[in-house]
């Protein structure tokens, strides 16, 4: 009689917290894709993080419907593609920093196409030297070679800057003839001072041979691993890397990070920096990489420079998300962690399960808050109207979550996949 009345005493208890269970898992985070950017804690050096430039101060929340995205247009009934666009860089062209005296002397340029464009400059874009067409020599392959001076093979730098190029005036360039050959070009321009700081850009547009560097992301986080794949070559066929000297350079160009050599064909960053003095808007940081490699027994020069953006890791989704069911519409509660005050922003895509069995795109929805550092919510809404005349219903899934910085201008966290609503 006493296990009896002990075991009905204990049916209202276990009910509740079998409803508990069933309320926490109406919604659960999906499993974290290679592709999603997320990190895994947040900046501890806050005093480097730029205050945050944010004047709205009012949650907001706004969602809309995929007939009012496309504007008239047939709306996709999928899912849209999730993941992010990696950033690419390709270059057939170096640069050499010479004096006035390897000028004289005569520099040596390996060239891997004929018709390759030169450019001569001073380095310092004040400088009133001048650098005289009628000065320049020129030899291919041992051999005399004359690039045709007339105005569409040879400018200087004020014809350059009246077609918009943004060069010094003490430039001269010019372009070698397109039935030349590739192999080694000997330059000299004497008559320079001798300490006079040039820089000499070489172009090959017939070149066969590209260097790329690429990455996943454009975007990162500070602390982050940053790693670039690096390819030279023509089609499958690929060169032969001889020498690599890569740096990253912050946005004001105060501050720089030597990057390594990893595996084959990786340069890493071991730690995604944030440079103190850069300020929200400023610019993109920028990674720096010269090559030199052998092709079929030629020498081929390349340089690159790949820009994207590295943002302080001031908040992250804290796990904590459930549905709010005081909303007639779909409304989630989503936990938010800050390490500094700020107004954060979230982008969703919601899909719903129509009478197929199929996940279709509901719609989209864009929230916004003020929160302190610590923890906080911000809450996406999708309206009522949107869900019930959609046709569809549970299980509702979230794509490309995205958690934003409004105030310093930064993607904080993507999730392809994010979120699945059971009920």
């Amino acid at each position: 009689m006493n296990s009896k009345k002990t075991l009905l005493s204990s049916l209202p208890v276990a009910a509740f917290l079998l409803g508990a269970n069933l309320a926490v898992a109406d919604v659960t985070w999906l499993d974290v894709q290679t592709s999603d950017l997320r990190v895994g804690s947040l900046e501890q050096n806050t005093r480097a993080i730029p205050a945050s430039l944010h004047h709205e101060t009012a949650s907001l929340n706004f969602s809309w419907t995929p007939e009012q995205a496309s504007a008239g247009r047939v709306p996709a009934a999928g899912p849209s593609e999730t993941g992010h666009q990696g950033a690419v860089a390709e270059s057939r062209s170096y640069w050499l920093d010479v004096r006035g005296d390897d000028m004289a002397q005569g520099i040596t340029l390996p060239l891997s196409a004929p018709g390759a464009v030169i450019r001569i400059s001073a380095l310092d874009a004040s400088s009133r030297v001048r650098l005289s067409a009628d000065q320049l020599n020129l030899s291919l392959n041992g051999r005399n070679v004359r690039a045709d001076f007339g105005p569409e093979q040879i400018s200087t730098g004020q014809d350059l800057r009246a077609q918009g190029m943004s060069v010094p005036e003490s430039t001269l360039a010019f372009r070698l003839p397109e039935r030349s050959a590739a192999g080694v070009l000997d330059v000299s321009l004497p008559g320079l001072p001798a300490d006079q700081a040039l820089v000499v850009h070489v172009y090959e547009p017939n070149s066969p041979v590209v260097a790329r560097l690429s990455m996943p992301r454009s975007n990162l986080l500070s602390g982050e691993r940053v790693s670039f794949e690096l390819d030279m070559g023509q089609g499958r066929q690929a060169a032969t890397v001889r020498q690599v000297q890569a740096v990253l350079s912050s946005p004001d160009a105060t501050e720089s990070w030597p990057i390594q050599m990893g595996r084959a064909n990786e340069l890493v960053l071991e730690a995604a920096p944030v440079a103190s003095r850069a300020q929200p808007g400023q610019g993109l940081y920028e990674a720096h990489v010269y090559l030199e490699a052998d092709f079929r027994g030629q020498t081929i020069k390349r340089d690159l420079t790949l820009a994207f953006n590295i943002a302080p890791a001031t908040a992250r989704f804290s796990g904590e998300a459930s549905r709010n069911h005081r909303s007639a519409g779909l409304a989630l509660d989503l936990g938010v962690e800050t390490a500094v005050s700020g107004r954060y922003q979230v982008n969703a895509e919601i899909l719903g399960t129509n009478a197929r069995g199929e996940l279709e795109v509901l719609g989209y929805v864009q929230s916004a808050a003020v929160l302190d550092a610590g923890r906080g919510a911000i809450s996406l809404e999708m309206a009522p109207d949107a869900v019930r005349n959609s046709g569809l219903s549970a299980p509702f899934e979230v794509h490309n979550l995205q958690l934003l910085d409004q105030g310093r201008m930064s993607l904080l966290e993507h999730r392809g996949q994010a979120l699945r609503v059971s009920q």
